[in-house]
């Protein structure tokens, strides 16, 4: 069976937290593991992510940790019976952190200074929208647009404020510095403004641990380009965007930030609401399907699942649907014209320049592999960038590097010991394929490699060999 390029990440939640069940998302298919720091404990996690360990080690797949941070997420406080229903233009009064029965409360220090006249305020995901229309000493005054209940702690957006809300708080320290100690393979962070918010969270974390920026305010959309000259990659977070623009601007921005994020060599991600209806249900939507198919063609590496395997009734059987639907949707024509990306905006020419050699070869010859050998991944993620047709083998005797290979488009890692040489790699790699039946003794494969081996060597060599002939 044909390798799925697209990769997988699964949130783990209360649906999926027992050994037996995360083995059988890894055979399903997970590429990725995401632990969300905006619920569950220290130990929970830690025990979610020891599993995913020893399920991966035992299938001897390469399955990597994302550790997404909560960010600086904005809230309702709490409201005097729980919950309040606004009625359509209703006059309400806000208050910053706590308010009197009758009155809202916005868990925000800065409310009466960010917030200004004219600006909209957005509840429960955007369904009830208030006006503000005056700021008085204690309190905004706001008109209600589109009425609804509100419930204590649900988030709050302001499409149009400049807020001073930090990028990180204290919690995400925390967290960060016990994503450290459990050794996780990618940091997600929540609700970046800006290339100096990815900064931050650099400083905190592993100096070589990858950071993905998630796109989610409009601010950062617009920043886009300087986000992704600081980040590892970006997550089109379209929950949390949809509040923040209008939603029919949604497809459009979402292939805008795939495609930006791809041209500069990065990790694109497109994540929320993909198979939401399997929460519950043990089949999609028409809409969902063609949703997925729709960011498989629009080239993100990696599509992720949230409610649907955190707290859903299938997590396993949501996993398959989805490796099912990128497959199908790999092996279309569309799929297979999909554009090429010109010489990568953000990284060294040499390194991009000798990958994407390799790629036109393998595509002008019709090779079916590509092999990679490489210490920090650069390389598999270069050749991976330039989507080729031949699957991508990528060898590493890097732990850290195998797994974060995981979330690569059409990388196949595996785990290698070091040896002296280019050639040594090269038999000990003809060995290996042949045995597992990739390759066939007098077949044509592009090799890639950065030598002298055994360095943090950039990508520098490439070679058309057959195999077994020295």
């Amino acid at each position: 069976m044909q390798s799925r390029k697209t990769k997988i990440i699964a949130t783990l939640g209360p649906a999926s937290a027992d050994r037996e069940t995360i083995g059988r998302m890894i055979d399903a298919g997970m590429d990725v593991a995401r632990l969300n720091f905006s619920h569950g404990d220290h130990e929970t996690h830690r025990r979610t992510a020891t599993w995913v360990r020893e399920a991966a080690e035992a299938s001897g797949r390469a399955v990597a940790l994302l550790q997404d941070i909560q960010g600086p997420k904005i809230r309702l406080g709490e409201l005097a019976a729980g919950a309040l229903d606004l009625e359509t233009d209703q006059v309400i009064r806000i208050r910053p952190n706590t308010a009197p029965s009758g009155d809202l409360a916005i868990d925000y220090p800065y409310l009466l200074e960010d917030i200004e006249p004219g600006q909209e305020i957005l509840l429960v995901d955007g369904l009830v929208r208030l006006l503000v229309e005056e700021r008085q000493a204690e309190a905004l005054v706001a008109r209600v647009l589109e009425g609804g209940r509100v419930k204590d702690h649900q988030g709050a957006a302001f499409p149009k404020a400049a807020l001073r809300a930090p990028a990180i708080t204290d919690k995400d320290r925390h967290d960060l510095e016990f994503g450290r100690e459990l050794g996780v393979d990618f940091v997600a962070a929540s609700f970046v403004r800006s290339a100096t918010d990815i900064e931050q969270v650099g400083g905190l974390i592993e100096p070589e641990t990858p950071v993905i920026a998630k796109i989610e305010l409009a601010a950062a959309y617009d920043n886009l380009h300087a986000i992704l000259d600081a980040a590892h990659g970006a997550m089109v977070a379209r929950g949390d965007l949809g509040v923040e623009m209008e939603l029919e601007r949604l497809p459009n921005v979402q292939n805008q930030i795939l495609l930006q994020t791809n041209r500069c060599g990065d990790i694109s991600i497109t994540a929320t609401e993909m198979l939401e209806s399997m929460t519950h249900s043990r089949r999609p939507t028409r809409a969902e399907v063609t949703d997925v198919s729709s960011a498989v063609l629009d080239g993100t590496d990696a599509v992720m699942l949230s409610g649907e395997t955190a707290i859903g009734d299938h997590p396993v059987r949501v996993i398959e649907m989805m490796d099912r639907i990128c497959r199908e949707v790999e092996g279309g024509p569309r799929h297979r014209a999909k554009p090429t990306i010109d010489l990568l905006q953000n990284e060294a020419p040499v390194p991009s320049a000798t990958a994407q050699a390799a790629v036109a070869a393998a595509q002008s010859l019709q090779l079916d592999t590509i092999i990679a050998f490489t210490e920090s991944g650069s390389t598999a993620r270069l050749l991976s960038k330039y989507r080729p047709g031949a699957r991508i083998i990528a060898f590493t005797p890097e732990a850290r590097t195998f797994r974060r290979m995981a979330l690569y488009w059409g990388v196949e890692p595996r785990f290698f010991e070091r040896f002296d040489s280019t050639d040594e790699m090269l038999a000990m790699a003809e060995q290996r394929l042949v045995a597992e039946g990739v390759c066939t003794p007098g077949e044509t494969v592009a090799m890639v490699a950065g030598i002298p081996p055994n360095q943090l060597a950039s990508t520098n060599f490439m070679k058309l060999h057959s195999i077994g002939q020295g």
